[in-house]
């Protein structure tokens, strides 16, 4: 069991279990547990499913954990699945910083940051599709957010486990990106490439792909697919493809000191992603594929 101190967890976020006497629980208001069970059994359900959220974050979360008697207990959930129960209330967490005066927006920058990985999915950010549970029987608005099917549990755990082992210096990612790959063959094989567990672990594949290749023709090869399909089945949320997009191009730039031969065949695949990007980054990444088109240096 893990000690904690319960002062050097951060205020948020705070996750809420409920669980009702019939034998259902659900966290953050998705159902973990049907009706019909034992409430002890569907607490430990509950549990486990913040334990995932815990490890996706590399550090304790903090839980409410309501019971059918309407009494809350605050507990401090650890990666290993440890609890803590608290003698006291969480803290009440701080208020949002007022916004920003407005300014005048920067001069567009003759260059983007071509080659550096500065938009990456952010960690603590996670969507809810990566902590398991269960998917609604029937497609629904915000069929890019459900969790995998508890099937996958297990499958997915491990690709967590494996994460947070390689960001602690106690694995590599190597390991993770080889679970992911098992994982994302398996939902295609049921659910098809285009559906949306099949598409949200390629983009998570991806992702740890690119922080772990020295083998940019690959990388980029893949993380163009990757924004390919989630535009092909416009995944959400629409800023993780834009993301994909500006990481295959940083990408790219490191394949043209790599292997010109292999980044001349792969400008325009990056060109016709670029272009979509709305924005005046994205035209400045745009631009930039096309100057070294037309410099020669694709000859």
């Amino acid at each position: 069991m893990t000690d904690v101190d319960p002062n050097t967890i951060p205020p948020t976020p705070i996750y809420t279990i409920t669980v009702s006497s019939n034998g259902a629980a659900s966290l953050d208001g998705e159902e973990i547990t049907g009706p019909g069970g034992d409430p002890a059994t569907a607490r430990v359900a509950a549990l486990a499913e913040v334990r995932i959220k815990a490890a996706l974050r590399g550090r304790p979360v903090r839980v409410n954990a309501k019971e059918a008697d309407g009494s809350t207990w605050p507990l401090i959930v650890a990666v290993d699945g440890s609890v803590t129960t608290l003698n006291q209330p969480h803290p009440t967490p701080p208020p949002a910083p007022a916004p920003a005066p407005a300014q005048a927006p920067p001069a567009p920058r003759s260059a983007p940051p071509a080659d550096e990985f500065t938009v990456a999915i952010p960690r603590d950010q996670a969507p809810a599709w990566m902590t398991g549970g269960q998917m609604p029987a029937a497609p629904a608005a915000d069929e890019w957010a459900a969790p995998l099917p508890a099937s996958f549990r297990l499958l997915w755990g491990q690709l967590v486990a494996q994460e947070h082992a390689a960001r602690q210096g106690h694995g590599t990612l190597a390991d993770a990106i080889v679970t992911a790959d098992h994982l994302e063959t398996a939902l295609a094989q049921q659910y098809g490439p285009q559906h949306p567990y099949t598409v949200n672990t390629m983009t998570v594949r991806a992702w740890l792909t690119m922080r772990n290749t020295t083998e940019w023709a690959e990388t980029v090869e893949l993380l163009v697919e990757t924004a390919q399909r989630r535009r092909e089945t416009k995944a959400q949320p629409e800023e993780y493809t834009e993301l994909m997009i500006k990481n295959a191009h940083a990408a790219w730039r490191k394949l043209i000191k790599q292997d010109p031969e292999s980044a001349r065949e792969m400008a325009e695949p990056v060109l016709n992603l670029l272009v979509t990007i709305p924005t005046e980054e994205g035209a400045l990444r745009a631009r930039d594929v096309l100057h070294w088109i037309e410099s020669g240096a694709a000859a």
